[in-house]
This record gives structure tokens, sequence and C-alpha cells, in this order.
């Protein structure tokens, strides 16, 4: 890739505020649905990972250039803080955005592989809902006491946190959720996939 070919122009900066906009629709819906009860609760991280593949693998297509998916998390991440979500789930976003533009820039976005990793740590993002519960119950406890009445999640919320084995095997699920929801992506999108040259 040409030096001048890797720099976010005009142009790519709209397709980002667009490619966004679409994520997060997918990302918020989909993930709002999820934790509404406490028996999809846990699985949030998973469904997202599943149902977001395709946005991020078409993202990475459509813009691939260095500096496009650390906006990505950087938006997502002001997006939760304003709307009142834990702030450690910002904090992944913004890291995970970076990590995962570092990954895919070492292939210079097309390499499928790379990329595939890449949406696989940045699908861990959402995690950030949940790890506190762990390390930092007390500071959950009142983040929940300030949203109100959340007695229906007591229950999962504390076997999250009394069952050293469920964040692991959350982040196993979501790896996996990830990778078959980069696969569906990749399938979806083959056509426009040859024609930018990822492999």
């Amino acid at each position: 890739m040409k030096k001048n070919e890797n720099i976010l122009l005009t142009r790519d900066y709209i397709s980002i505020g667009i490619f966004s906009l679409i994520y997060f629709v997918i990302a918020f819906v989909i993930g709002g649905i999820a934790q509404m009860t406490p028996v999809t609760f846990p699985f949030m991280p998973m469904i997202v990972a599943l149902f977001a593949g395709s946005v991020f693998m078409l993202y990475t297509a459509k813009i691939p250039k260095r500096g496009s998916l650390s906006i990505l998390g950087i938006l997502a991440g002001i997006l939760l803080f304003v709307t009142g979500m834990f702030w450690m789930m910002s904090v992944f976003f913004v890291l995970f955005g970076f990590i995962a533009d570092f990954i895919c820039s070492t292939g210079n976005f097309k390499s499928f592989r790379k990329n595939l990793l890449a949406y696989c740590i940045f699908a861990l993002s959402p995690m950030g809902a949940y790890i506190p519960m762990v390390i930092m119950p007390a500071q959950f406890d009142e983040f929940m006491r300030r949203k109100g009445d959340v007695s229906s999640f007591e229950g999962i919320i504390n076997a999250i946190r009394g069952n050293w084995w469920i964040i692991p095997l959350m982040i196993l699920g979501t790896i996996i959720c990830a990778v078959i929801g980069g696969f569906i992506g990749k399938k979806l999108l083959k056509k426009h996939f040859e024609k930018v040259g990822i492999i």
C-alpha cells in the first residue's frame, strides 16, 4: 500500500461515519435486546459478535486505512459513555479499536486472517460490561443501583461473580461467535473481497 493511499481523506471520514452508524445500530439494538432478560444477559457479547461480523468485515474492506478502526473504537467508547454504560466498556472499545487497527495494518487490510483476528479482539469489547462484576464488585454494584431496580438481575450477576469459569467461558464463546460472524461476512461479501484483493 502506497503511503498516500494510507491517509484518511474526507470521503474516508464520511464512510467511517456511515459504517460506524450501521455497526452501532446493529450492536446496540441486538445488544440491548440481549441484555433485557437475565437469561440472555450473559450472551450479549456472543450475540453481538455473531451479527456484527459482516459489518466489521465490510468496514475493513471499504476503509482499508490505518486509523479507521481506532476511530470506530473511539466513537463507540464515547457513545457508550454518554449513554451511561459502565466506564470499562468504553475503555475496552477504545483500547481494542487501536489493537485491531494495528493488526489489520500489518496485513495492509488485505489479509482475511489478520482482519478476522482483529475482529476477534474488537468483539471482546463488550466484556467491559461483565469483567467489573468480578474485579470491582463494589463499584459495579453501586453503578447498578444508580440505574434503578435491577433486582431481577441479581441472580445472574452473583452467578457470574461466584463462578470463576464463567468469564473465561464468555470470552471463549465470544471469540468463537466472532470467527463464525467473520466467515459469514466473508461468504456474503465474497465478490467484493475478491475485487479489493482480500485473501
